[in-house]
């Protein structure tokens, strides 16, 4: 099925990717993240298409080309492998590339591409959960545990906007050096926080797994764990302006759950991967 972004046409010389990653097969709560790559697309049409913070048009500027929403396999590892082989096309072509979940795990389809390029890349990975366990659910890769498998795969990552842990979690990161900026301590030192995030991210290349939980889920509340307590709209845009100022080389926007009752939450992922494409243009033309 092929629906592209803001509902134009591929441009032509188009140097970012959206690519859908339709995976839901680890959900442990509610499901549905195999629906949101259709969904944001869909609903992206019904954005503004001029950026009122840098006054740009980033579909004029750096062009979208739209990967068709794939049938992915329903084993995990031929699933992650189709998303893996994606995102090889995009960097092959030297596009940018912005994946869209589906659910959390598709960030491994996604490094396992990318390291091969960038092996001293840095994830900057903004979420309610630290996603560190060493199993769930008598599993080793799924949703829960996919932060400590990146982890075990050499990535340095700086987690932000964590608000909730399990105890094999705290005890994991006690014995750890992951740093984590915590949803409590943004909010209350916003300035502070985003020292140290530009701090983590100023040298080499970064790329960005976003969580939509990471949000509010007064906000953004078709998530499969809403945690209360998340980032508002403005401290999240504090941080993608700050993060497209360096190396940023790619994003996934994952965990969306669409919600029959609403569209808010696609509405808002769909915004998400405007917002960032308008800064990136914004960087292009200074």
């Amino acid at each position: 099925m092929k629906i592209n972004f803001l509902g134009l046409p591929d441009h032509p010389q188009a140097r970012v990717a959206l690519i859908p990653a339709p995976l839901d097969l680890t959900t442990s709560w509610k499901k549905g993240t195999k629906e949101a790559p259709f969904e944001i697309l869909k609903v992206s049409s019904n954005l503004e298409f001029f950026d009122e913070d840098t006054f740009t048009e980033p579909q004029k500027i750096l062009g979208f080309f739209t990967f068709p929403i794939p049938e992915l396999p329903f084993h995990l590892e031929g699933a992650l492998d189709k998303i893996s082989q994606m995102v090889t096309e995009a960097i092959k072509k030297n596009q940018f590339p912005i994946v869209i979940g589906g659910e959390h795990t598709v960030t491994l389809g996604v490094l396992k591409a990318l390291k091969k390029k960038y092996p001293e890349l840095k994830i900057l990975h903004l979420d309610a959960h630290c996603d560190l366990r060493d199993t769930y659910l008598e599993t080793s890769i799924n949703h829960a545990t996919v932060m400590r498998r990146i982890y075990e795969m050499g990535f340095q990552f700086l987690s932000v906007g964590i608000r909730t842990i399990c105890k094999e979690e705290y005890e994991f990161l006690k014995n750890s050096n992951i740093p984590i900026i915590w949803a409590q301590e943004f909010k209350l030192s916003p300035q502070e926080s985003l020292a140290k995030i530009e701090e983590f991210i100023k040298n080499g290349p970064v790329y960005l797994t976003l969580d939509i939980d990471v949000l509010d889920p007064s906000i953004a509340p078709g998530v499969g764990t809403p945690e209360p307590g998340g980032l508002n709209w403005e401290e999240l845009l504090q941080i993608l302006k700050l993060v497209v100022k360096y190396n940023l080389i790619g994003m996934d926007l994952v965990e969306v759950m669409p919600l029959s009752c609403h569209q808010i939450t696609e509405y808002i992922a769909s915004k998400i991967i405007f917002k960032i494409s308008a800064f990136l243009a914004s960087k292009n033309v200074e």
